[in-house]
C-alpha cells in the first residue's frame, strides 16, 4: 500500500452530525446530515454541496450563494433559470425574495430533486418549475423563454462541470437572457487572459464582473449589455440588496471587480 493510500485510509470521510438520509443513484451517493442547527447536503463525506439553517430555510448560508444573489441588485428579476439544484439554496432565497418570480430549475439527477423536496423545504409552488435534464441538453433545445437572470452552479462531488467554461455554453446562456439580463456563473478560478473562458467571455458578453468568495469560489457576472455604471455604484447596490435576503452583503460587495479585456 502506497503512502497516499495509507493516508486516505486513515482519514475520516464521514459527514459531521447525524445522517438523516442517504440515497444512491447512477452518479453516486447523496448524503443529508443535521449538525448544530444546520442541514447539509453532500455528494461525498467531505464537501458541502448545500447548507440550510433549519430554523430559517430561506436565508442563504454559504458565501458563494450570497455572492451569486448580488446580481439581483442590477437586474430585478421577474424570471430566473437555475442550472444545478443541489439543496435548493438559490431557489429558496429567490422564492422568499419574490414568490411571484418564475424559477425554472434544471437538475441532472432526479434523486437530488427528490432529496431537496423531502429534506430541504424546496418550495412547492406553481412558480417553481423543475426539469430533470442535463443542462447542455436543456440549453440546446429551442428557446421558448428568456430570463432576467441565469444562475449556473454545475458541480459534481469534487469538481466543476467543465461545460461551464466553454464558448458554446456561454452563447446558449446568452441566447436565453432578456435584453438586460445577467448570467451568474459559479467558477473555480478567476479567468486569466490565457484561458479559454477569458476569450469566450470576451466574444459573447460586453460586460463581465467577478467576485472571489471567501471559500475561493469565483462568481462571474456577465451581460451582453455595455454597463458603464461606476463599480462603486454597482457595489453599493449589491450591498443594499442584502436585507432583502436577511443577510449582510457589505463585505462581499466590496470584492466585486471588473474583468478587463486586453
Amino acid at each position: 500500500m502506497s503512502l497516499v493510500d495509507k493516508l486516505l485510509n486513515s482519514l475520516d470521510f464521514s459527514p459531521r452530525g447525524q445522517v438523516i438520509a442517504r440515497e444512491q443513484d447512477h452518479c453516486g451517493e447523496i448524503i443529508v446530515s443535521d449538525h448544530k442547527g444546520y442541514r447539509t447536503l453532500r455528494f461525498d463525506g467531505i464537501c458541502e454541496q448545500s447548507k440550510m439553517c433549519i430554523d430559517a430555510p430561506q436565508v442563504p448560508v454559504h458565501n458563494y450563494i450570497k455572492t451569486m444573489l448580488m446580481a439581483v441588485a442590477w437586474q430585478p428579476p421577474s424570471s430566473a433559470l437555475i442550472l444545478g439544484l443541489g439543496g435548493g439554496g438559490l431557489v429558496r432565497a429567490l422564492h422568499a425574495y419574490d414568490p411571484n418570480m418564475l424559477l425554472e430549475v434544471v437538475e441532472l439527477r432526479a434523486a437530488v430533486i427528490s432529496v431537496a423536496q423531502s429534506y430541504f423545504t424546496l418550495p412547492a409552488d406553481e412558480s417553481v418549475i423543475l426539469h430533470v435534464a442535463d443542462a447542455a441538453d436543456f440549453l440546446r433545445a429551442a428557446v421558448t423563454r428568456h430570463y432576467d437572470l441565469i444562475f449556473s452552479d454545475l458541480y459534481s462531488a469534487f469538481s466543476m462541470d467543465p461545460q461551464q467554461g466553454t464558448q458554446t455554453f456561454l452563447q446558449r446562456c446568452a441566447g436565453r437572457l432578456s435584453p438586460q439580463g445577467w448570467l451568474v456563473l459559479n467558477y473555480h478560478e478567476v479567468p486569466d487572459e490565457n484561458s479559454l473562458l477569458y476569450h469566450s467571455l470576451h466574444r459573447v458578453f460586453n460586460t463581465v464582473l467577478y467576485c472571489v468568495a471567501p471559500s475561493g469560489n469565483v462568481i462571474i457576472y456577465a451581460t451582453p449589455v455595455e454597463i458603464e455604471t461606476p463599480l462603486s455604484l454597482l457595489r453599493r447596490l449589491s450591498a443594499e440588496v442584502g436585507p432583502s435576503f436577511n443577510c449582510d452583503l457589505r463585505f462581499l460587495s466590496r470584492k466585486i471587480e471588473r474583468l478587463h479585456f486586453s
